[in-house]
């Protein structure tokens, strides 16, 4: 073998070990574009000052903490239940260990819901962060509700990000708004 064929062959290699070690985004776990925008939106901050996000002017919104957590909620209540979602972002103190055991308890407990199942999981990065996303839904009565949640790891916190759709009605336009509600996560260094 010739030592340029050598090096090729190497070369291949190493870009092959490398693309398998690349995690994807949360754009790349669900279909949409990262050009997806809620226009007329308000920044809203948590009660502590650790992070802010981006939601609609008009949303309801309303914020919670506690000594563990500080949390804000957020909907726009102008749109019909069938077509609406809820953003939950909180902040946990502690930390987690974002593994295939954290994983597997994770969907055990969807999978122990009535009628629950998983459509899409599976380890990303998120704004240079290690993260875990899954999206499930459960289907009620008369109403399917589905559900994304994402857990961002740092040292001395973690955060879940949370949707809860309701109804199939506008789904890829509300799966959408939520992940570009996520990634105008912000965290606020205190001064």
């Amino acid at each position: 073998m010739s030592k340029k064929n050598h090096c090729f062959i190497i070369f291949i290699i190493i870009s092959l070990l490398s693309s398998c070690q690349q995690k994807n985004s949360l754009f790349d776990l669900f279909s949409c574009e990262q050009k997806t925008e809620i226009k007329n939106t308000r920044v809203v901050n948590d009660v502590h000052h650790n992070f802010k996000i981006k939601v609609g002017k008009n949303w309801k919104t309303e914020l919670y903490f506690d000594d563990y957590q500080s949390r804000i909620y957020s909907a726009d209540t102008t749109r019909n239940y069938s077509e609406s979602f809820i953003i939950d972002i909180t902040r946990f103190e502690g930390n987690i260990t974002l593994s295939d055991n954290f994983r597997q308890h994770l969907m055990s407990q969807i999978k122990s819901i009535p009628r629950a199942y998983i459509i899409k999981e599976g380890f990303i990065d998120f704004k240079d962060s290690a993260a875990y996303a899954i999206y499930s839904f459960q289907k009620k009565e008369d109403i399917v509700l589905y559900n994304i949640q994402c857990y961002l790891t740092y040292p001395d916190h973690y955060f879940l990000l949370e949707s809860k759709i309701n109804g199939s009605q506008n789904l890829e336009k509300n799966t959408c708004e939520s992940i570009a509600i996520f990634n105008s996560l912000t965290q606020m260094t205190k001064q």
